[in-house]
């Protein structure tokens, strides 16, 4: 072909040159004899050895022999017997005559054209084939003028309109008979369809149905500190899996339970944050609190609380775990961020005002549900400060409640020499607002008491509670929910969908 489009175009010498290089002899004789020059006159015609005419591989697997899917398609009206073009209708030789004849009018060929179904000029017998023997004479029988001449008798005149009609029937029939395959569900919009919990909507892309659930269950009104635990999820909930280089990448879904999910209706995304990894974040907080890394303990203990809208479990007791270290860790938060508040508050001037703020900051911190461990250090601690700022009626009762926990004999003879000197002076030489005897829940947000029946609004997911003033704001605790926003509670039991 290039030496062809070469010659086309008037390039005499590359065509001779390019049919020379690839071996073609006697094309390159006849382009240079057409051209009129003699072989002598040629210069810089050298050919590099080894020089061959290039041809395209020769494929590893025909196509005609590949196995390719095929589509079931049912037969239309013009794939069985009722074929207009079907010659093996005709009489069949070695039969009698009437036996052709009743074989003729079952097939209805013969009285095409008395119901007026056009058949074309040439449904009769082909007479270039013949039947031969007792065929021939049959053909001499059933003529042509006496088919004429019955339709006549019949009174049946052709109709083109009605012919024309039929046809489109049929042509709709056989279309009608293609059913074209109907796109499949995918995994994704199953998980979406088989679970109401927010942790399975964001692993199938449904963000905006996670986030309204979130909405309604425990109050999120912001969503930033969440985002990374959305992506998260999102993408760690699916495969990549490449095939060719140049290739798109498949996605596969990864189920939580692959081995036992037969059927639709089972499938759910695999877990990304579980309760065992929980227990985990849980024993890390619990050590950075035991070593007063309180800045350590208090991040630990927030991305553990939020951690755990996304937690789903199979089993109601496992839900009620879930219940436990969400109180937990409102507890923890609730406690380290008065302590930080207390250390913030000791490194100002020395004033009336600040000891008392210290005192009560360190006797609000034994109030809070904290490990018996660290609400022993959370007593000796109170219990140090209030002796120093003279308040010995409260050092004398947090010296009590840590001898009712059973410290170690040394903590323990300290306590009872701390309890023998309040007792001799039992006052508080300082006005704090404490008073262990009247019950009261912390506010987590002015780090105050709220006794009881005083009014109080509460955190729909965390539960910290607040003075009413702070109603409508972000909870500090959790820094993502609405104080005071109506919510249905959190769901984190799957089989509960």
């Amino acid at each position: 072909d290039r030496v062809r489009v070469l010659q086309e175009s008037g390039q005499h010498a590359l065509a001779y040159l390019t049919a020379k290089s690839h071996g073609l002899v006697e094309e390159a004789e006849s382009i240079r004899a057409g051209a009129g020059v003699e072989e002598a006159n040629i210069t810089s015609a050298d050919v590099a050895g080894g020089s061959k005419l290039l041809l395209p591989t020769t494929p590893v697997i025909s196509s005609t022999e590949l196995d390719w899917p095929q589509l079931h398609v049912s037969k239309g009206i013009f794939d069985g017997k009722f074929n207009f073009g079907d010659k093996g209708a005709g009489p069949h030789p070695g039969k009698s005559r009437v036996a052709d004849l009743a074989t003729a009018a079952v097939d209805g060929d013969d009285a095409a054209g008395a119901w007026d179904i056009d058949e074309g000029e040439n449904m009769g017998v082909d007479d270039e084939e013949g039947f031969g023997g007792a065929g021939a004479d049959e053909v001499d029988l059933l003529g042509d003028e006496a088919e004429a001449g019955a339709e006549g008798g019949w009174g049946i005149d052709d109709d083109g309109e009605l012919d024309a009609e039929i046809a489109a029937e049929a042509t709709a029939a056989a279309a009608a008979g293609f059913v074209a395959p109907q796109p499949g569900i995918s995994e994704l919009e199953v998980w979406s369809r088989n679970s109401t919990l927010a942790v399975d909507q964001i692993a199938a892309g449904n963000f905006e149905q996670a986030m309204r659930l979130l909405r309604d269950q425990v109050g999120i009104a912001s969503f930033d500190a969440l985002k990374p635990a959305f992506m998260e999820i999102y993408t760690s909930s699916r495969s990549v899996l490449t095939t060719a280089p140049f290739a798109t990448p498949s996605r596969i879904p990864l189920r939580r339970n692959p081995a036992e999910s037969t059927e639709a209706s089972q499938y759910f995304p695999a877990k990304i944050y579980s309760l065992s990894s929980s227990l985990e974040q849980l024993q890390q907080g619990y050590r950075a609190t035991t070593a007063a890394k309180f800045e350590d303990g208090l991040v630990l203990f927030k991305r553990l609380l939020l951690s755990l809208i996304f937690v789903s479990v199979d089993t109601a007791e496992d839900a009620n775990e879930i219940k436990q270290l969400l109180q937990i860790c409102r507890e923890y938060i609730l406690g380290i961020t008065i302590e930080l508040e207390r250390a913030s508050v000791a490194k100002e001037e020395a004033t009336e005002e600040n000891s008392v703020r210290l005192v009560e900051l360190a006797a609000f911190f034994t109030h809070c549900q904290l490990r018996a461990d660290h609400e022993k250090l959370s007593l000796r601690a109170a219990m140090n400060t209030a002796y120093k700022h003279k308040c010995f009626k409260a050092a004398g009762e947090f010296a009590q409640r840590l001898l009712d926990l059973v410290p170690t004999p040394q903590i323990a003879d300290k306590a009872r020499k701390m309890i023998t000197i309040c007792d001799r002076q039992s006052r508080d030489n300082l006005a704090i607002n404490y008073d262990a005897r009247n019950p009261f829940v912390i506010c987590a947000a002015s780090h105050t008491p709220i006794h009881r029946g005083e009014p109080a609004v509460n955190c729909p997911y965390c539960q910290a509670a607040y003075k009413p003033e702070h109603n409508g704001e972000l909870c500090r605790v959790c820094t993502v929910a609405k104080i005071g926003a109506k919510a249905t509670g959190l769901r984190s039991l799957a089989s509960a969908n």
